[in-house]
């Protein structure tokens, strides 16, 4: 698989898109309403380490570029990108919010915040420069004979429970952030796709 070249504008279209991924993340934990299946895992890690949850983000997602080059799977500027720079929006984002107790921001941080990062997704999905590692790890298992929606449901399970295990909070929010990203990630990919990314 080969990606295209990193020109500025695409650059600035992924660095944008991580941005807002990392920024709506980061929402669903300002919320507290329990977080998506990856960040139950992240949130746990961080509860019993010193690790912040972006620092969690960020060495998980090396870990796993570890193990997507052992696979030989097909990694870009965007796959490196978006190790680097969500965990890092997350960790920014959080240390501006704060810890929120009154009840309406947190509703509306938790709704919110699967739909802005679908919008960041669909930005840098869009430019086609590389998928995120857990993405990647998720294709990796496709690449070997195993349906994606196995592979997603086995990992991000293995996710949760590990997670909760640690520590990791899950709730009504979790539940909103599953059925609704998908649709709106599809929606917004739609929209602002490059370079003949179907979907």
């Amino acid at each position: 698989m080969s990606f295209p070249k990193p020109s500025l504008f695409l650059f600035t279209r992924l660095i944008f898109g991580l941005i807002l991924f990392g920024f709506g993340l980061a929402l669903v934990v300002v919320g507290n309403f329990g977080v998506s299946p990856w960040e139950v895992f992240h949130q746990g890690i961080s509860r019993r380490t010193p690790l912040s949850i972006g620092t969690t983000i960020i060495c998980i997602g090396i870990i796993i570029l570890f193990f997507l080059f052992l696979l030989k799977e097909p990694m870009g500027i965007g796959t490196v990108a978006n190790v680097l720079v969500i965990g890092l929006v997350v960790d920014i984002t959080l240390s501006i919010f704060g810890e929120i107790t009154d009840l309406f921001p947190r509703v509306t941080a938790t709704l919110f915040g699967p739909i802005i990062v679908a919008l960041g997704s669909g930005f840098y999905i869009g430019t086609n420069l590389g998928p995120g590692p857990r993405d990647g790890l998720m294709t990796a298992f496709n690449r070997r004979g195993v349906a994606i929606w196995k592979a997603r449901t086995v990992i991000e399970g293995s996710c949760v429970i590990v997670g909760l295990l640690l520590g990791g909070t899950i709730g009504w929010g979790t539940v909103w952030f599953l059925i609704s990203v998908g649709p709106s990630v599809q929606f917004f990919l739609r929209r602002l796709q490059i370079n003949g990314l179907t979907t």
